[in-house]
């Protein structure tokens, strides 16, 4: 009887001498793997990619997110009216990450593009005024770029294969949430209107 005390006395000493040990390293343990609190909509991975885009009849519009200047057309008397600078938030940056990276991979697609036409297509579709598209993406410090210069004014519709389409869906996503900040309605009407 006398050892079984002692035994039960010794077990609660250890425990009383160990188990905080234990705690104390756990705790430890949490506070080296824990990330630092993120705001709520915010995406950490936004800062690892930025983007650029030119688009419209000839080219005129275009958008970089690194220096956040927007240009609605460079056809214009006065081109500085239709420039400003905004900065996407990090949950329209990680849209258009997602319609730019996740939805399509630039590398898949040759540096100059033509998602209306199959290389090597004997009738082409083509329109007059043209429209140029060019986007570029920097992810991680690696950056792909497309061109599509001169090309049809067409829609997803229009293009030639899925992966065309896809392109080509990502990059009008791309547009759409551009041109519809309120910095690009808030630009005066277009000088030239082509038809």
């Amino acid at each position: 009887m006398k050892t079984k005390m002692n035994l039960k006395t010794l077990f609660r000493i250890l425990a009383a001498l160990i188990l905080p040990a234990v705690l104390l390293a756990l705790c430890a343990s949490c506070k080296q793997t824990a990330q630092p609190p993120v705001s709520p909509g915010s995406d950490p991975a936004a800062s690892d990619f930025s983007f650029s885009i030119t688009w419209g009849c000839y080219g005129v519009s275009s958008y970089d997110s690194e220096t956040g200047k927007l240009i609605k057309t460079t056809d214009a008397a006065d081109v500085e009216k239709y420039t400003c600078y905004v900065k996407l938030s990090d949950e329209e940056l990680s849209l258009v990450r997602r319609y730019l990276c996740s939805d399509i991979d630039l590398k898949n697609y040759p540096a100059a593009y033509d998602p209306f036409n199959a290389p090597g297509a004997k009738t082409k579709l083509m329109s007059e005024p043209s429209q140029t598209i060019t986007v570029s993406v920097t992810v991680n410090g690696e950056t792909e770029s497309v061109s599509c210069q001169n090309v049809a004014i067409g829609s997803v519709r229009d293009c030639f294969s899925e992966e065309a389409e896809a392109l080509w869906q990502a990059v009008t996503q791309t547009i759409d949430l551009i041109t519809s900040l309120p910095e690009w309605e808030a630009f005066p009407e277009y000088e030239r209107f082509y038809e």
